[in-house]
């Protein structure tokens, strides 16, 4: 049984690591960690932009495909710096996952009988989650 810290926005997700760290200490166990990219969220606001007339077909295209590569690049920002800071942990980085429903990738992790998922999110960029159990926790950052 391992403790899964799940990061879905790049800029604020601190409180989140903290809690899944000191659980990963307190019950000796190894913290799983995760940057989760929700293919679906960031093409329904590129979506929304070109309804409201914001972005054209071409630069819709850029736009999202910029969007993409800009959160990949701080996803590698942000598991190095919990690496840094699970230092007194055992610590398992998984990396950057890109699905279309973070709901989905939950039930999937809920199936390998996790002691906690803690996810580190944002009611922006993230679908509201239905019926999940008390085992895991939404830190809206």
């Amino acid at each position: 049984m391992s403790v899964w810290l799940i990061i879905t926005n790049p800029y604020s997700y601190d409180e989140a690591m903290e809690k899944a760290i000191n659980l990963a200490k307190a019950k000796a166990t190894k913290l799983k960690v995760v940057f989760f990219i929700c293919d679906n969220s960031l093409g329904e606001m590129m979506h929304e932009l070109g309804q409201m007339g914001w972005l054209g077909a071409g630069s819709f295209r850029n736009l999202q495909s910029s969007m993409f590569q800009g959160y990949r690049a701080l996803a590698g920002d942000v598991l190095a710096r919990v690496k840094r800071k699970a230092k007194d942990v055992e610590l398992e980085i998984v990396g950057v996952v890109e699905q279309p429903s973070l709901q989905d990738y939950i039930e999937k992790i809920l199936q390998t009988k996790p002691l906690r998922i803690i996810i580190a999110g944002s009611r922006l960029f993230n679908p509201k989650l239905r019926g999940l159990p008390d085992k895991v926790e939404y830190i809206e950052e």
